[in-house]
């Protein structure tokens, strides 16, 4: 897999220095295979595992940085659906990078990559993560040194680092709540957010870093410049999503696409059709569940013109123990899905020669099917009591089933108070059941977001949190249970590129909305890439009964993992509660399998952190 280590220090320190070379050297010893790729007084870049054409090093000229991972030139025009080239730098793009210290690229450039730039005219560095992509940057410190990273094994691998858990982040999270707050997992590592530009700079008062956030949800490009027309808005979102997929296909010879037959993922092998990269399609499925979605995603596969693959996969194949063998992360990692995934495509990415795997994710965020209950307060907002007004609160409570006077009324407390709400704190702590007393009583709900996109908000913009999906989560590039030198394919999300999100969020809610269905823009936008029957379709098939299954083969083994484990030593989760509800004995209780799965995750992430042995390589 392809991983990267930076460091940033003081050049005029001499024990800056010797730690920065402490580190090198350490380096060079876990692997040869560690290369350096950029050096100036100050700043050195390592990377190792470079397999494919996508992840790419570009060099600014005259020493004036590097940039790491994927980069497309920008189309401004919406309307055309040509795709995006590569990007190479020129002496003109050079001047402008270190000038603007990185921010250029923000407007100009797009794709998955961390930029770290040097203007040795100034003394000033920089170290920089691209707004939407999923190349992981994460900073600790050694003795002065600031560090950037990709895999926080490598840095476990240099003997010389230590983390421990932020117990603040890890009370958060058993709430599901951690992804809103600003709080870093680990003491001792912090995120770099996407948008985000840390700044190194001495001056009278010494060396020192600041934070600056050169991208927001709120603050792009455009952002003011809405489009409300739906032949307007359908338009240039088809245009800009087929550009977006095929700029990032095209960077690969051969490519598997996740296919459920759901609308997201089949507009994207709608876009995938035609272009010059080998795509095959696969569908996994239950076969005892009740419901299936292979008819759907056949229909998607043969329109595209695609290889279509079908893999069917049961509970009872699925083996939790892998969750003992993951490797340290950053954050908690979603083990089942990632079970799921890797009990099938190992063999389709060796059958198919792939090196990167698409999915239509992002796509019930984007689209909006996630936020339709913000549509009447949005549209009082900006274009107070019109016509449209009432029609729209008739259609949202048609499709939520409420009330109109109950839609309508919602939305004028949300404008008049300046508040919007975001998930019920009654429906958080019913799906936390099993979470310690103390911190359910502590929970104050999700009122407030600490995350460094929103500071300084009047109000919670709950409707464009529920627009980016999983964006202001961490980042997940690597295969968790993968090893570091297993090559890893590139996982590729197009409906999260950053041309498309920024459209996206210029479309307003009631717009997407078009005539009153979940999703009616995107189903207008590729009226001519999506069969017409998944267009029509406003229902999802689901296997019901696979968790189910799941807990039921694997009570033992979660008795033992969750009974005995960190989260319920430290009183994290009520023990008592736990154990009734793993038991073979009937219970009244209505705790979700969700959640225990969800807790399993936290529990064997938390393990690589919560003891207190020395620092061990990964």
């Amino acid at each position: 897999m392809f991983r990267y280590l930076a460091m940033v220090w003081d050049r005029t320190s001499p024990s800056q220095q010797e730690a920065a070379h402490l580190v090198a050297e350490r380096l060079r010893q876990r692997s040869p295979q560690w290369r350096e790729h950029y050096s100036a007084p100050g700043m050195q870049v390592f990377c190792i595992g470079m397999r494919d054409e996508a992840v790419q090093i570009h060099r600014v000229a005259d020493n004036g940085g590097i940039v790491i991972g994927t980069l497309l030139a920008r189309s401004r025009d919406l309307f055309s659906p040509t795709p995006d080239e590569p990007f190479h730098f020129g002496a003109t793009h050079s001047e402008s990078f270190v000038k603007s210290r990185g921010k250029w690229l923000i407007d100009h450039v797009w794709g998955d990559y961390v930029a770290f730039g040097c203007d040795a005219a100034n003394d000033c560095k920089w170290v920089m993560k691209d707004p939407t992509g999923s190349l992981p940057c994460l900073r600790t410190d050694f003795r002065g040194v600031s560090i950037f990273f990709s895999r926080i094994g490598d840095c476990l691998d240099l003997r010389l680092l230590r983390f421990t858990v932020n117990e603040a982040y890890l009370r958060a999270h058993m709430m599901t709540g951690s992804s809103l707050q600003n709080a870093s997992s680990l003491n001792e590592a912090s995120p770099v957010r996407r948008g985000e530009c840390i700044e190194f700079q001495k001056d009278s008062s010494g060396w020192h870093s600041s934070s600056k956030m050169y991208w927001t949800p709120l603050n792009y490009i455009g952002a003011d410049d809405l489009i409300e027309d739906p032949q307007t808005a359908a338009r240039a979102m088809q245009c800009v999503i087929k550009a977006a997929t095929a700029g990032l296909a095209r960077l690969h010879r051969s490519l598997l696409l996740r296919l459920s037959g759901g609308l997201d993922s089949s507009i994207i092998a709608g876009c995938l059709k035609g272009t010059p990269a080998r795509f095959s399609a696969y569908t996994y499925f239950s076969p005892a569940g009740r419901s299936d979605e292979r008819p759907w995603a056949r229909l998607a596969a043969n329109h595209a013109g695609c290889e279509h693959i079908e893999s069917p996969m049961h509970p009872l194949d699925l083996d939790l123990t892998l969750g003992l063998r993951m490797p340290p992360s950053p954050e908690p990692s979603p083990l089942l899905g990632f079970i799921q995934r890797c009990s099938v495509e190992p063999a389709l990415l060796e059958r198919t020669q792939a090196t990167a795997i698409f999915n239509g994710e992002g796509g019930d965020s984007g689209f909006c099917s996630d936020s339709i209950g913000y549509a009447v307060s949005e549209y009082l907002r900006t274009h107070g009591v019109a016509p449209r007004l009432f029609k729209l609160a008739s259609q949202v409570a048609l499709l939520t089933e409420k009330s109109s006077w109950t839609v309508l009324t919602t939305a004028i407390r949300r404008v008049v108070t300046g508040q919007n709400t975001g998930t019920p704190t009654a429906r958080i702590l019913e799906a936390s059941q099993l979470v310690s007393p103390d911190i359910k009583h502590n929970f104050q709900g999700h009122d407030g977001v600490s995350h460094p996109w929103f500071q300084g908000q009047r109000r919670v913009p709950w409707d464009k949190i529920r627009r980016i999906g999983t964006l202001m989560m961490a980042p997940e590039n690597y295969t968790v249970t993968a090893t570091a030198d297993a090559p890893v394919p590139e996982i590729v999300s197009p409906l999260y590129s950053q041309p498309v999100i920024e459209l996206l969020l210029r479309i307003p809610i009631h717009t997407h909305f078009h005539r009153g269905h979940d999703r009616g823009l995107a189903r207008m936008a590729f009226a001519t890439d999506v069969p017409e029957p998944i267009l029509r379709r406003l229902w999802k098939d689901r296997a019901p009964g696979f968790h189910d299954q799941l807990l039921e083969r694997e009570r033992p083994f979660l008795k033992e993992t969750l009974l005995e484990g960190v989260l319920a030593s430290h009183g994290l989760l009520d023990r008592p509660l736990l154990e009734e509800v793993l038991s073979a004995r009937p219970t009244k209780n209505t705790v979700y399998p969700g959640e225990i799965f969800r807790h399993l995750d936290s529990e064997f992430w938390a393990r690589h952190w919560l003891h207190s042995a020395p620092a061990q390589p990964a």
